[in-house]
């Protein structure tokens, strides 16, 4: 990737900006989740609903003035949508049985599983970056487990790793 002009550095930082802030977001609903199940709290489809409102109030407006076909069908979308709120729920009952490092560690997969899954079934075809780019997330994942697995005060039958004796 070549930044020709201040517009193009610009629009970079803005799109690393928007990733963080995206990363972030995703690392509180983590943490909120958490604690809420640590709470006794049994609402995954609550603690998504404002995840999945949100984002249909930010796309469905830029569709709309896009004023774009839509590529698909829109039962498509729905189902899709649906998939995506079936996922969303059963990573948020997650944190009802085991750890935040576990769920997190189970989650980090979804970047693994969706290279091979577009490579296999669309024959998407990535670039060294975006290579790259999944091979820092699968470092993390390994950073993770390593801190799951060293963890002194892991949490009985929910760790990943527990003490036989």
């Amino acid at each position: 990737m070549e930044i020709r002009t201040k517009d193009d550095a610009w629009r970079l930082l803005l799109v690393l900006f928007l990733g963080q802030l995206v990363a972030f977001s995703m690392a509180a609903c983590s943490f909120a989740s958490s604690f809420i199940a640590n709470l006794g709290v049994d609402a995954p489809l609550a603690q998504s609903f404002c995840t999945h409102l949100l984002l249909t109030l930010v796309y469905v407006p830029i569709l709309l003035r896009r004023r774009q076909k839509l590529r698909i069908p829109w039962y498509w979308y729905l189902v899709l949508a649906f998939v995506d709120v079936q996922g969303n729920y059963l990573v948020t009952e997650a944190y009802q049985y085991s750890s935040i490092t576990s769920v997190t560690l189970l989650d980090c997969w979804t970047v693994v599983w969706a290279i091979i899954l577009t490579w296999y079934a669309l024959g998407t075809r990535y670039s060294f970056w975006q290579f790259l780019g999944a091979g820092t997330c699968v470092a993390g994942l390994a950073l993770v487990l390593l801190s799951d697995a060293n963890t002194p005060d892991a949490q009985g039958c929910c760790s990943l790793w527990q003490d036989p004796g």
